[in-house]
């Protein structure tokens, strides 16, 4: 039976004429798969070198990596296609539309993986970072991503920020910190009894903590030490006097509430009356 469909003839000059094409696709695969391996060492070499920490040499050489891999996969279907006869001017016409339209719709997006890659890039946030974003939400970072940071609040609550979103940082885990105390005594308090009750409390704290006097994420930096008369209250309160110490990442809010509480004891005990 001789079949319309099957034309020995046709057949061979399809065949003549896929063969080179068939052997120049294989050459341009196995081309992209060589600048793949030569583009990953280079990569990675790069960053080997490169004098950068060590959480964000990782995140960066990931990113960069995926850049590479996507471009030569992209490259190598627009060098592909046209020898298989398909039309790519019609189809990158048509992405051209698509993309924009997907484009319009989820500027929000690339917003939150280009301000992602900054955040990482320029180190202002680390996992385990204790922070402060836009004067609202403080809490541990657990999540650093291109698109969204995760911060779990002391309480226990997990927040989920876009990145965009993140406008001001205050970042507690970097070198040291200072604790701050605020203590207001009425008007007809002795100042220099006041003055000299703070200063017993500040050479306790030293005691208890020297110790901790060593590099590290937790501990003192420097001695407490009474910063002085800071301000009058204007509502009649009395005078605020003001506590500082130095200290590391870790024990920042440890020390405030040490230097509270021994304050608070002392002016019992002398029968110092705080405001």
């Amino acid at each position: 039976m001789n079949w319309p469909i099957f034309h020995w003839e046709t057949i061979q000059v399809k065949v003549f004429f896929l063969i080179p094409r068939l052997v120049l696709i294989t050459a341009i695969i196995i081309a992209v798969l060589v600048a793949r391996r030569l583009i990953f060492r280079l990569i990675h070499r790069f960053f080997n070198l490169a004098k950068i920490e060590a959480h964000k040499k990782k995140t960066l050489e990931s990113l960069f990596l995926s850049a590479a891999r996507y471009t030569l996969y992209a490259v190598a279907a627009l060098i592909i296609l046209p020898l298989l006869g398909v039309n790519v001017t019609a189809i990158v016409a048509s992405a051209s539309l698509v993309g924009l339209a997907v484009g319009l719709g989820a500027q929000s997006l690339i917003k939150d993986i280009i301000t992602g890659f900054f955040i990482i890039f320029e180190d202002q946030l680390r996992v385990g970072d204790v922070v402060q974003i836009n004067e609202k939400v403080t809490g541990t970072v657990e999540e650093l991503g291109l698109r969204m940071t995760t911060l779990r609040e002391w309480s226990g609550t997990k927040f989920y920020i876009a990145n965009s979103e993140i406008k001001t940082v205050r970042n507690y885990n970097r070198e040291e910190l200072r604790a701050i105390v605020n203590i207001i005594f009425p008007f007809d308090e002795d100042p220099y009894r006041v003055r000299e009750t703070l200063e017993e409390v500040c050479r306790q704290v030293e005691r208890e903590y020297h110790d901790d006097f060593l590099p590290g994420p937790e501990g003192l930096a420097e001695p407490p030490q009474v910063y002085g008369v800071t301000d009058i209250d204007k509502s009649g309160r009395g005078i605020q006097f003001t506590v500082t110490a130095k200290t590391r990442p870790a024990s920042l809010w440890k020390i405030e509430r040490v230097l509270r509480e021994r304050i608070w004891q002392a002016c019992q005990e002398k029968g110092i009356r705080i405001s």
